[in-house]
């Protein structure tokens, strides 16, 4: 009975001492967008994507459209299409 005893505690002590990595832990980083992506460089009407509410200031573009001589960025060529059924809807909602 004495060695099960000792045999459970000594895997009790091993498995506290056991250092538990934080694998969930998000690396903090102050430059999200992709330098190589030309589309970051160009200057945009909106800062928001208008159906998905990113900022495409902080996480970069992937998608362009002119709507009346103006250029908005998109997160995406999904929220391109969305803004594109209803633009003027949410143009009036960002003034």
């Amino acid at each position: 009975m004495k060695k099960i005893i000792y045999l459970f505690c000594f895997a009790a002590l091993l498995s506290c001492s056991k250092k538990q990595s934080n694998t969930n832990a998000v690396k903090k980083t102050t430059n999200v967008i992709e330098p190589k992506n030309p589309l970051n460089n160009l200057k945009y009407e909106n800062k928001i994507d208008f159906y998905c509410k990113m900022d495409i200031t902080k996480y970069g573009v992937s998608d362009t459209v002119t709507y009346k001589g103006k250029l908005y960025g998109f997160c995406s060529s999904m929220c391109k299409h969305e803004f594109l059924i209803k633009p003027e809807e949410y143009l009036a909602k960002t003034q």
